[in-house]
């Protein structure tokens, strides 16, 4: 309880506070990190979605005034949000402007995704938990009503026994919240969409361009269609359950467990490939891997001699930590080897040779098997193409219930 209230507890500000605010010009709303990740106090001011309402939260610390512009670029933002009026179905609340001008977005989602990229190449035994989260929270959605998605809702709530598994994810979830706090903010339903999606480009997959903007809901949201998917025997029916009560279809079924079973066999070689790891010293050898260049957050890379050298080179530094894929997540997915994202697991289960829970579900049901067939195709193209439509699938879930807050 105490965890899930320090994540996405608000302090409310009214109105009238925030003008003798603004009058007074004596705080900083947002501050990009700066490219070593260092912590500096400021002050972070933050969207509440609620169902008739959008309230501004203000967390405020000493040393801010020097970053007076920012702050009142993004306070005139939000005195505009709290004219807005949310839609009577609207349980997941987007403000697309909350964190400022395309500059400011782009160094926060360098961020965040630098701290996921970092913790699956040093823990990649929670690539499934964390995706598994995303797919919990967004799987909320009730098609029938409009309410749930994602919101962060699984933060706030008790975890079902049966999806204690999700509580390490949920854990690491909070540790970048923390991280991030001290030098800027963002809402914890973007953490745990960005925390899957770059599971996929940890993995190997294409570029995943999720939105920014989730306002953290307050309300208790209907049941995890997850529930219903067994982590350990999963059948057929709680698969489809899970997805397909969520108005999505049993195509989307195949598509995000494929994408389950392949992050297993990739964060299981990447596993192994740590484990006998070669150390190596990067001032010697240009293959190598620097822990200390760029920012990382609170999770320092694995020095290790890289697999994907000959494509890419030696280690850029910052210059690599700031692109959203490219060399960073290539060099990460290089210790997949040739389990990195691809359609490699349902090819498996389509030829029979993949022998696991999942697989067998898959082809247990007939509507789920025709998908399995489709996409278990062997050969580059059908990989590349899983890989797009997988990555599709997964940016429709996260945003299921979506409205605009203005």
């Amino acid at each position: 309880s105490q965890l899930r209230g320090a994540t996405c507890g608000k302090m409310l500000m009214s109105k009238a506070a925030l003008g003798l605010l603004l009058a007074a010009g004596s705080a900083s709303a947002f501050a990009p990190g700066p490219s070593m990740g260092l912590p500096r106090p400021i002050a972070s001011l933050r969207s509440v979605s609620q169902p008739s309402q959008v309230a501004l939260s203000m967390t405020v610390s000493e040393d801010a005034a020097a970053h007076r512009r920012d702050f009142l670029r993004l306070a005139v933002a939000g005195g505009a949000a709290l004219a807005a009026s949310g839609s009577a179905n609207a349980e997941v609340a987007f403000d697309t402007e909350r964190y400022g001008d395309k500059e400011l977005k782009v160094a926060l989602i360098n961020q965040v995704k630098q701290q996921f990229r970092a913790l699956y190449e040093k823990k990649p035994e929670l690539i499934i938990p964390l995706f598994k989260l995303a797919m919990a929270d967004a799987l909320t959605y009730d098609p029938k009503t409009g309410k749930g998605g994602l919101d962060a809702s699984t933060l706030r709530a008790d975890l079902d026994p049966s999806m204690a598994y999700l509580a390490p994810a949920i854990e690491e979830v909070e540790k970048v919240r923390k991280d991030l706090a001290r030098t800027t903010e963002i809402s914890c339903s973007d953490i745990v969409a960005f925390a899957g999606s770059v599971a996929f480009e940890a993995t190997g997959a294409p570029r995943v361009k999720t939105q920014l903007g989730r306002m953290d809901g307050k309300k208790p949201q209907p049941p995890s269609g997850m529930l219903s998917w067994d982590p350990k025997k999963p059948t057929a029916e709680g698969i489809k359950k899970a997805v397909m009560g969520s108005g999505l279809t049993a195509q989307d079924a195949v598509l995000l467990a494929g994408t389950v079973g392949q992050l297993r066999n990739a964060g299981n070689a990447m596993a192994v490939t740590l484990a006998n790891k070669v150390v190596c010293n990067p001032d010697e050898d240009d293959d190598c891997q620097s822990n200390e260049e760029g920012y990382y957050g609170i999770y320092s890379p694995v020095t290790i001699v890289s697999e994907t050298t000959k494509q890419f080179g030696k280690n850029r530094g910052a210059s690599a930590v700031n692109s959203n894929t490219g060399f960073d997540s290539a060099r990460i997915a290089g210790l997949a080897g040739n389990a990195k994202f691809g359609n490699g697991f349902l090819v498996a289960v389509a030829k029979g040779e993949d022998k696991s829970e999942l697989g067998k579900a898959l082809m247990s049901d007939d509507e789920l098997k025709k998908w399995v067939m489709e996409y278990g195709k062997p050969g580059t193209g059908n990989s590349n193409k899983f890989a797009k439509e997988a990555v599709n699938t997964y940016l429709k879930m996260v945003e299921l219930g979506r409205a605009n807050a203005r």
